[in-house]
């Protein structure tokens, strides 16, 4: 269990490590003039962050970018586990119908079973 958590782990880095460095190509390649965020009426130009800010709504896209992943794995996975309960219960419905529907000719062939194999033997103990 140690091991899958370890590959976990550097899967996530290696995907926040390929997320950063899209994220800033393409920072630097698309134009930020006309890109304006409003949060609680302020609006924010993306072309006038400098320093801290910067560094901030790198940080925040990025971790924005891997937690939209982790949340479409999770919904895959999700998904998956409830298709394969579905088709569990299916296959248990049907065996249980089948069941029901056999019985009457298990119990018949379990009598004639029992009819064509004769008396056994009783082995009886007896008290000293």
């Amino acid at each position: 269990m140690k091991r899958v958590w370890s590959i976990l782990g550097w899967m996530t880095l290696v995907v926040a490590l390929i997320l950063g460095a899209t994220i800033a190509a393409l920072w630097l390649a698309l134009p930020l003039d006309g890109t304006t965020i409003s949060i609680d009426g302020e609006t924010f130009s993306l072309a006038n962050l400098s320093g801290g800010e910067l560094a901030l709504a790198f940080v925040a896209a990025v971790l924005a970018s891997l937690l939209a992943l982790a949340i479409g794995a999770l919904a895959a996975v999700l998904g998956l586990a409830a298709g394969a309960i579905g088709i569990g219960l299916g296959i248990l419905a049907a065996v249980a119908a089948l069941a029901l529907v056999a019985s009457p000719f298990l119990l018949i062939g379990w009598l004639v079973w029992r009819a064509v194999r004769g008396p056994r033997a009783v082995a009886t103990t007896t008290a000293a």
